[in-house]
């Protein structure tokens, strides 16, 4: 069972279907979940309170670029993070910026699907962008099977993809183990402020961290984020 770090409940989500009809937050939240062809705002220059060893480099040619050694690591420390990993931020094929280390995944950076994490609550939390990112191109690989994933491929497949991409600005671990988490990221975009909440289960046959799609309640899970100060600034 996931260890409860937060006594709070997780806020109250709303469809995608509303988010793609909504108007002006749409344009922060769509852009993760589908493909958009705009790039996000600069980020290569890091906010004052970035930790200085965090950077931003473009995406990879095709091809793996490391070992496939984080899904594997053993004994990985099981301590939900309370600060700001050490992270190298990379522009994905989607065009999405991404967390990445070497320490914690995605190992595995070759095509749309990064994947290989590390199975922790800190893995878990670099697994949730680079996997949203790799639905966006249509990678079902990136969650697990079930009626869930494939509402949301459908609804990822008929929404429109003229947005801009919005920014992962923090998270906030709500339950972790090493076996399930639930993460709400902090993004932002458009002159707005939102809370994205994700589900993920450690897949013993892939041996690796995916997307959980099949748990009660909307997916995604997204309410506009008003207070930031229960979050972990990442960027």
């Amino acid at each position: 069972m996931a260890r409860n770090t937060n006594t709070d409940a997780p806020q109250t989500g709303f469809g995608l279907g509303w988010w793609v009809a909504g108007g002006l937050l749409v344009v922060l939240i769509v852009g993760i979940i589908v493909g958009v062809v705009i790039w996000p705002r600069d980020t290569t220059t890091a906010p004052q309170n970035t930790p200085t060893s965090t950077t931003t480099e473009q995406a990879p040619t095709p091809g793996p670029t490391q070992a496939g050694t984080a899904c594997t690591a053993s004994n990985a420390n099981q301590e939900v993070p309370t600060e700001a990993p050490e992270t190298v931020w990379k522009t994905h094929p989607d065009q999405m910026v991404v967390p990445t280390s070497e320490k914690y995944g995605p190992s595995e950076q070759d095509g749309n699907l990064w994947s290989c994490f590390e199975r922790s609550p800190t893995g878990a939390v670099f697994a949730g962008p680079n996997l949203l990112a790799a639905m966006s191109q249509g990678e079902a690989n990136a969650a697990v099977p079930g009626p869930g994933r494939d509402e949301v491929m459908e609804q990822t497949a008929s929404a429109s993809s003229d947005y801009e991409r919005p920014v992962v600005e923090g998270f906030r671990i709500l339950a972790a183990d090493m076996d399930s988490a639930t993460i709400n990221y902090w993004m932002t975009g458009e002159g707005a402020t939102a809370a994205y909440g994700l589900d993920l289960v450690w897949d013993e046959t892939a041996g690796d961290w995916k997307l959980n799609f099949e748990t009660p309640g909307d997916h995604p899970r997204v309410s506009v984020l008003e207070d930031t100060s229960p979050y972990v600034r990442w960027r």
